[in-house]
C-alpha cells in the first residue's frame, strides 16, 4: 500500500482549511495609506486605514491599529488625504445638481426651501438609490409673510395660518423650517411656538425681526447672517420698512454692513453667542452679489458641473434690473464685505457655531465649486482652515442633529472625500477630488457630471 509523504498531508490538510474557511474581508473595501483627517478636531491620521462594509465604517485607525481582514477589496491611496464627506449647510436641491454637488464631494445638502413637492420626491429618489446624489435633509417650501416674494412660498397671515404651515412640514418629515424675510414678530412668534412643541427646528432668513430678538425667541440658526444689521443699528425700523419689498430690503441690508463699527459688532457676536443661535454667514452669496456686473468675477468661477442651459437660465442681467441694482450700487456692496468678514471672527472667537454653506445654485453659485469657495472665504476671514472644514463637516451635522454624519468614525456612514492634496497646508487643496465615496459607493468625479458613476 502506497503512503503519502507527511509534509504532503500537511499541504493537502492546509489547502482543505484555507478553502473551507470564510474570508472575513469578503464585500468589505479597505482604504489603506492615506492621511486621515477624521473630523473630530483632533489630529491627522498618516496611513490610515478605514475599512467599510454595508455603506457604514466598520474600523478606522492607523495601519497599526486596523488589520485589513483577508478577502476584503485594497484601494491604496499612498500620497493622499481623506476628510469627511461635505455638507452644505444652505443649498437648494433640484434634480440637476445632484451629480455636480457629490462632484465636488458635498454627500449632504441641508435644502433651505423651493417647490416643495419637488423636494419631498427628491429626497426619496436619493434614499432610494434611483438617483445618484447627496442625502438631502429638507425644509420644505419656505414659509414668508404676505403677499410672498416666492411663488413656491407658503403666505400666513395670522398666527393660526403660521402654526398649520408648522405643522405641514412635520407631515412631510421636514428636518427644520425655514422662516422666510416678511414674516413680522407675531407670526415669528406663533411659528416658533408651534415648532418648538413639535421639536422642530427653525431656521431664519430674518427681514422684520432682528437677529437678537429672533434668536431669543429661539430661532436655530441665521441664514446669510440676516438680522445682524437690524440687531446693531440704533434705529432698525428703516430697514424693517424696507423689508416690505424682498430686494430692496435685502439691498439696503448688504449695503448697511458698511455703517457697523467694529466695537458695536462684536457687542453683536457676544450678545447671539449667548443664545445659543447659530450662523450660516453664505460669504460666497454676498461676494457673488456684489459682482453680478462684473464679468472677470464670472470669469473665476468654475462652471464645469452647470450645463449651458441652466447659465443662460440665470440670466445675470434680468436678475441686476429685477433687484434694481446701478452701477454706483457695486462699490458699495463690496465695502460692507470686510464688515461681515469681522462679524464671522468675532462670532466664531466668541464660541459660536458657525455653519459653511453656499445657496447654490442661485446666480454665479455652482453647486458643490461654491461650497468650496466659502470655504476659502471663511479662512480669509480669520478662521483656520481646519476650522473652516468643521463648518462644512462636523459642526454642520451639529446644526442638522445629525451624528453619523461629517465625521470619520466607526458606525458612521461612509462618506468621504479622497484628495490629493493637504487641505489643512492649504484651504484652496480642497478642490483637488480625486474621488468621491458616498453610501459606501466610490465615484468618479468627471463622471458625476454626466451622470454615471
Amino acid at each position: 500500500m502506497l503512503r503519502r509523504p507527511a509534509w504532503l498531508s500537511l499541504v493537502l490538510l492546509a489547502a482543505l482549511l484555507l478553502t473551507g474557511c470564510p474570508q472575513p474581508g469578503k464585500g468589505k473595501t479597505a482604504y489603506v495609506g492615506a492621511t486621515l483627517i477624521e473630523g473630530t478636531g483632533t489630529a491627522a491620521v498618516p496611513n490610515a486605514v478605514i475599512l467599510v462594509s454595508e455603506g457604514h465604517i466598520q474600523a478606522v485607525g492607523s495601519a497599526d491599529e486596523v488589520a485589513v481582514p483577508r478577502g476584503a477589496e485594497v484601494q491604496h491611496l499612498e500620497g493622499r488625504w481623506i476628510i469627511p464627506g461635505l455638507i452644505d449647510g444652505h443649498a437648494h436641491a433640484e434634480r440637476w445638481t445632484l451629480g455636480p454637488y457629490l462632484s465636488y464631494g458635498v454627500t449632504t445638502i441641508r435644502d433651505m426651501g423651493g417647490i416643495q413637492d419637488s423636494v419631498v420626491f427628491l429626497r426619496e429618489d436619493v434614499r432610494n438609490g434611483t438617483v445618484d446624489g447627496p442625502r438631502l435633509y429638507i425644509s420644505g417650501a419656505m414659509i414668508d409673510g404676505v403677499p410672498p416674494t416666492w411663488p413656491s412660498a407658503t403666505a400666513v397671515r395670522t398666527p393660526m395660518d403660521a402654526r398649520r404651515a408648522v405643522g405641514n412640514r412635520v407631515l412631510i418629515d421636514a428636518t427644520q423650517i425655514k422662516a422666510y424675510t416678511k414674516l413680522t414678530r407675531p407670526l415669528l412668534e406663533a411659528l416658533l411656538d408651534e415648532a418648538k412643541a413639535l421639536a422642530t427646528p427653525v431656521a431664519a432668513h430674518l427681514g422684520k425681526v432682528d437677529a437678537l430678538t429672533a434668536a431669543r425667541l429661539g430661532v436655530r440658526s441665521l441664514e446669510h447672517m440676516s438680522g445682524v444689521v437690524e440687531a446693531t443699528l440704533t434705529d432698525p425700523a428703516p430697514l424693517f420698512a424696507a423689508h416690505d419689498d424682498f430686494f430692496r430690503g435685502w439691498n439696503l441690508e448688504e449695503e448697511s454692513w458698511a455703517r457697523l463699527d467694529s466695537a458695536a459688532l462684536d457687542r453683536t457676536a457676544r450678545a447671539l453667542v449667548q443664545t445659543g443661535v447659530a450662523i450660516v454667514p453664505t460669504l460666497v452669496l454676498h461676494e457673488a452679489w456684489g459682482h453680478l456686473n462684473d464679468q472677470a468675477y464670472a470669469a473665476s468661477l468654475d462652471l464645469s458641473g452647470v450645463p449651458q442651459a441652466m447659465r443662460d437660465a440665470w440670466n445675470v442681467p434680468d436678475l441686476i434690473t429685477r433687484a434694481g441694482l446701478r452701477d454706483q450700487d457695486f462699490p458699495a456692496l463690496q465695502r460692507s464685505r470686510p464688515n461681515q468678514d469681522l462679524f464671522v471672527r468675532l462670532f466664531q472667537r466668541a464660541g459660536g457655531l458657525v455653519v459653511a454653506g453656499s445657496d447654490s445654485p442661485n446666480q454665479l453659485l455652482p453647486p458643490g465649486a461654491s461650497l468650496h469657495r466659502e470655504l476659502r472665504l471663511l479662512v480669509a476671514a480669520g478662521l483656520t482652515p481646519e476650522q473652516a472644514l468643521l463648518a462644512a463637516t462636523r459642526d454642520a451635522a451639529r446644526l442638522l442633529g445629525a451624528d453619523s454624519i461629517g465625521v470619520i468614525k466607526p458606525g458612521a456612514v461612509a462618506d468621504f472625500v479622497v484628495l490629493r492634496a493637504d487641505p489643512l497646508a492649504d484651504i484652496a487643496n480642497i478642490d483637488q477630488v480625486e474621488h468621491v465615496v458616498a453610501y459606501g459607493f466610490q465615484y468618479d468625479p468627471t463622471h458625476l457630471r454626466t451622470g454615471g458613476k
